[in-house]
Formats: structure tokens, C-alpha cells, sequence
């Protein structure tokens, strides 16, 4: 969350592009190189730390003002950025397994909804997730570029 708070509060927008946030994390704030910025953005829309709409904006959803960052924060220097981002089928799962659902059951209900109404899985995980009570609306941008742009 700091690293986000940090990039948002020197970008000085309340939006900004994949491509604005990869340029202050290599370039302006020279925390990561070329080849982990992306990865430390993918982070964080999987953890819900920011998100993106359907024009690729990306957002903090937390408030900037409430993060404390001390002066001259950098994140770790041994921070393992590919281990940050988690596959969003990972994600989709635990999520709608947090309703009471073990792990077999969560797969063979979003099985057997995608079957029925021939919904791709991820978008049959967030039918069975919100039908059960779970905020899925935090992947509908992530499953919306998964399935336009083949992200993972």
C-alpha cells in the first residue's frame, strides 16, 4: 500500500496508466527496474490495493491521506516481486471459498455454474462468489482485461 500511496501522491492524480505507474516506480522513484514494476502493479490490482476501470485507469482504493510514509521510504531492496502476483484463478477461488465452501466444492460449483449457463470459469467464480454473499466486484476490471486481453 505504501509503495502505491507513494506513486500516486508524485504522480499528483487520482488516476493514472500501467504506463505512468511503470515510469515512477523505474524512473522517477528508481525502486524497481524495467522487468518488476509490472509485476508490483499486477500486485497490487490482485491484492485490491488499487483497480482498474474498463479505459485501463488505474485507482487507489484506499485513501491516499491515510497512509503514513516515512521520508525517504523505499520499499525492501530483497522484496521478491514475482512472488507478489498470484494467478487470479488462485485468487477467485479463495475468495469465493471464504463463503463456507472447501476447496473442491468452491471448483465444482463454479464448474457446474459455468456449465449452466455457459459462463468462462472466472466469470462463473464471480456469479457463484457474489450469489453466496462474497464482494467479487474487485475482479470484474482484472476478468474483463483476462478475457479481452488474454491477461493472467
Amino acid at each position: 500500500m505504501r509503495i502505491m500511496a507513494s506513486v500516486f501522491q508524485m504522480g499528483k492524480g487520482s488516476s493514472l496508466t500501467k504506463v505512468e505507474i511503470k515510469n515512477l516506480l523505474v524512473y522517477n522513484l528508481r525502486w524497481f527496474d524495467p522487468d518488476d514494476a509490472p509485476l508490483v502493479i499486477q500486485a497490487a490490482l490482485s491484492s485490491g490495493t488499487v483497480q482498474s476501470d474498463i479505459n485501463g485507469e488505474i485507482t487507489p482504493t484506499f485513501d491516499l491521506d491515510d497512509v503514513k510514509i516515512d521520508v525517504g521510504y523505499a520499499p525492501p531492496k530483497d522484496l521478491d516481486t514475482r512472488s507478489m502476483v498470484r494467478p487470479l484463478f488462485e485468487r477467485l477461488i479463495e475468495t469465493v471459498m471464504r463463503t463456507g465452501l472447501d476447496k473442491k466444492e468452491t471448483i465444482r460449483s463454479i464448474n457446474r455454474k459455468g456449465d449452466e449457463k455457459n459462463l468462462l470459469f472466472p466469470c462463473a467464480a464471480i456469479y457463484v462468489g457474489s450469489e453466496r454473499g462474497a464482494n467479487m466486484s474487485i475482479f470484474y476490471s482484472e476478468v474483463l482485461n483476462s478475457i479481452r486481453f488474454g491477461e493472467r
